[in-house]
């Protein structure tokens, strides 16, 4: 998912009929459901018990006073963590009680979604210079990124093998919402953090049930929602709409919104086309969708597809509105090498819709902007890459919003360590230039998304023959809306 935040890579997956989900699909880890373990909300407990348990209980400490590191820990309003089921070995200070920092990750470098694999070599890069400028606490910044292909189970293995043998301190930013649920189960036993996952599914917006776990960019059920209303509001009731749906948990969520929520209940959906996201191509695909002629094509998927459907569009005569997934929206790897086909249905004002957070490095419409004059000249100096090179200033973004919520960690009593990262996580107040608008802020249940502004913005061709994107609507900002999953 790329120049922006994109990556996101990946996540979830909207389903026809819950037998279709793949392996990964998430409804088959019923115990994780957090709408079905409502007796074990966290949120129910320290304030019920203080006089009971006070050695255990945080919230009992005086201001300004440590977090405890055993017991039941609050961290936030209905966040807690229950450290006594911890691993008898777990350690709050493991990856982080010598000179290093050390961070995990799991992602794409190889296969069909290797694009997104440049985030890591982005986030590398900003540690590079975060090392050698401005260092926390004295201690180097160590990524250790593992490929996982986009492989549930290699992902798993990486992960295990992280935690266990190369002493990670925290995982960050793991693409694809397969893979964060597949890896979930073991952070959340090991009581390591699994921070800002690189998938917009609701579930990573649970503090009360997986405190350990927290998301990152827009929620695709947002998303899509945002797509519907700009449907509606321009077609109105009844628009006909035609969809090309990865078949895993990221492109689910996108079909069932389309299908379940009150939002998208005016739409007609015509046509539901599902592909592998390991297959060669969405041609047959998009050939079927192609001949529904609906006013309105919503694109579901991410990575190769991206550009493949793009061309599909172009080299048809079909021009319906296109709304895709924001994580397509790297223009230099996904439409850059379809740009002739950008530029036919650029010119015929068909050019695909977005719901972009973030100004996209390698947008023209930025090239005096000092934030991406900031990122660009990081790039050159510590990897010798440019905005042009793929998802590499993703990465720098996302290793920005880690860093900001690790000084905030160190600056807690006690220093640097994984109860006061959750703290520091779950109570976050931020803002950063590279977005759109708004603010980054986390409340526990109160406000459990991190990203929740988008403005609708179309790929478009200039006659120069550059790419960018061009604004659809003012920026939505949904800061607090959201609260948190299964409120």
């Amino acid at each position: 998912m790329a120049a922006g935040l994109i990556f996101a890579a990946c996540g979830s997956d909207d389903e026809p009929a819950s037998t279709e989900a793949p392996a990964e699909e998430p409804a088959e880890e019923p115990a994780e459901e957090p709408a079905e373990e409502p007796a074990e909300e966290p949120a129910e407990e320290p304030a019920e018990e203080p006089a009971e348990e006070p050695a255990e209980e945080p919230a009992e400490e005086p201001a300004g006073g440590a977090l405890a590191l055993e017991g039941d820990v609050e961290v936030a309003a209905g966040t807690t963590l229950a450290l006594g089921d911890c691993p008898d070995d777990w350690d709050p200070m493991q990856g982080v009680d010598g000179d290093e920092i050390r961070i995990g990750q799991t992602l794409p470098q190889s296969g069909a979604l290797a694009a997104f694999g440049a985030i890591g070599e982005g986030m590398q890069i900003y540690f590079d210079y975060i090392n050698d400028t401005d260092p926390i606490e004295g201690k180097n910044l160590v990524l250790i990124a593992k490929d996982d292909g986009y492989e549930a189970g290699r992902a798993v293995a990486n992960v295990e093998e992280m935690i266990d043998s190369d002493d990670v301190f925290a995982l960050a930013h793991n693409i694809g919402t397969p893979i964060n649920f597949a890896i979930r189960p073991i952070t959340d036993e090991a009581c390591v953090p699994q921070l800002f996952n690189s998938s917009g599914f609701p579930f990573w917006g649970d503090p009360a049930n997986f405190p350990w776990t927290v998301g990152n960019i827009l929620n695709y059920a947002t998303e899509t929602e945002i797509w519907c209303k700009s449907i509606i509001d321009d077609f109105g009731p009844g628009a006909t709409v035609a969809a090309l749906i990865m078949n895993n948990d990221f492109g689910k969520t996108y079909q069932n919104t389309l299908n379940d929520s009150e939002a998208c209940a005016e739409i007609d959906l015509v046509s539901e086309q599902v592909h592998d996201p390991a297959g060669a191509d969405v041609t047959n695909e998009m050939t079927t969708l192609i001949a529904t002629d609906a006013d309105v094509f919503v694109s579901g998927t991410t990575s190769k597809f991206c550009s493949q459907s793009t061309a599909v569009l172009a080299g048809s005569e079909w021009r319906p509105r296109t709304y895709m997934s924001y994580t397509c929206n790297n223009l230099s790897s996904f439409f850059a090498p379809v740009i002739d086909d950008a530029a036919t249905l650029s010119a015929d004002d068909a050019g695909p819709w977005m719901a972009n957070s973030n100004k996209i490095c390698g947008d023209p419409v930025w090239a005096d902007d000092p934030k991406i004059l900031e990122v660009e000249s990081i790039l050159a100096e510590y990897g010798d890459v440019t905005c042009a090179d793929g998802s590499y200033s993703t990465g720098i973004l996302y290793a920005e919003f880690l860093v900001d919520v690790l000084r905030s960690a160190a600056a807690l009593e006690g220093g640097l360590n994984r109860v006061n990262l959750m703290a520091a996580v779950w109570n976050a107040d931020t803002t950063n230039d590279t977005l759109l608008g708004g603010t980054l802020q986390l409340d526990g249940v109160n406000d459990a998304y991190w990203t929740e502004g988008a403005q609708l913005q179309a790929v478009s061709v200039t006659d120069a023959g550059d790419l960018v994107f061009e604004p659809k609507g003012d920026f939505v900002d949904f800061e607090g809306a959201g609260g948190a999953f299964g409120s």
